[in-house]
């Protein structure tokens, strides 16, 4: 099996798990797309344009996010809290994975969500000509490609000149808790680990490093900024558990309930620290890169 259909197996074997949750995490979706929005400069985009309706590749959309911040914000309505006023254009989402891609299609049809396309694509080899859009994103998944550097490359190709394309990637694990304890929990009781199921989510965590990948890909004006947002979470919540699932969810469905138990009553003993007038506070942190055309 080559590496690219290694990669789809895998999250082809996590699809279910991410449409379980897609709904749930939409609203904290929300909050940490919108730093997206605000990098991508839409409205700089569409004052190029002339105030054309603006078109953006969303890439490893999963199963909407964010491709469907970036739609509302291009519904030619004013949108106040992403600082996007009257912006249109069109969203086209995208996904190596088909089960993910209709999964999306259908959550966009049940909340009415007409100015977006739905299309598999390898990031990697995109199947679209040079030139053919105003903006690019990526939430959380380039890191995950076979050829990282490749996916930027693609990236810059696909962009119009003076394009924008933003990429939110995650900080280094010991600033992340929740991945730090999970991989640490489920390497004790499964002996799984990031690095066992071949997952790296990290790779783009050193901002310096990430930069210079976003200049080699052939990127302008290459800026990052990293942010650390903590939710209050009720303190008997295994608010673990989505993320969780959906990195680990084809080999947690092959664990006893026995070690469900353990893994669960770990994870709540290593991040107790956390916990302030009985609400996890737990930081997550991540970077947002953005460069142009």
């Amino acid at each position: 099996m080559n590496q690219i259909n290694q990669d789809q197996t895998t999250w082809h074997n996590l699809s279910a798990d991410w449409i379980n949750w897609a709904d749930r995490l939409a609203p904290a979706a929300e909050k940490i797309n919108r730093h997206m929005i605000k990098a991508a400069d839409l409205q700089a985009l569409a004052s190029a344009r002339g105030d054309a309706p603006i078109a953006v590749l969303d890439l490893a959309s999963g199963v909407g996010e964010p491709a469907f911040s970036f739609a509302r914000a291009l519904s030619g309505e004013r949108d106040v809290s992403a600082n996007t006023p009257g912006i249109a254009g069109h969203v086209t989402a995208s996904d190596i994975v088909p089960d993910m891609c209709a999964g999306l299609a259908a959550r966009a049809e049940e909340e009415g969500i007409s100015n977006l396309s739905v299309i598999p694509a390898d990031m990697q080899d995109l199947p679209f000509s040079d030139g053919s859009f105003d903006a690019v994103s990526c939430r959380f998944g380039v890191m995950f490609c076979h050829d990282p550097d490749l996916a930027l490359r693609e990236s810059h190709r696909v962009l119009r000149g003076d394009g924008r394309a933003v990429f939110m990637v995650w900080a280094p694990l010991i600033d992340n808790p929740v991945f730090a304890a999970m991989d640490a929990v489920l390497g004790n009781i499964l002996g799984i680990g990031f690095e066992k199921a071949g997952l790296d989510p990290f790779s783009f965590g050193d901002i310096e490093k990430a930069r210079q990948r976003m200049s080699a890909a052939g990127f302008k004006d290459v800026w990052a900024k990293t942010h650390s947002p903590a939710g209050r979470i009720p303190a008997n919540a295994a608010f673990w558990k989505p993320q969780m699932d959906m990195l680990f969810g084809n080999i947690l469905r092959e664990a006893s309930d026995m070690e469900m138990g353990a893994i669960n009553a770990a994870m709540f003993e290593v991040l107790t620290p956390y916990i302030e007038d009985d609400y996890f506070q737990v930081p997550i942190c991540f970077h947002v890169l953005s460069g142009t055309r």
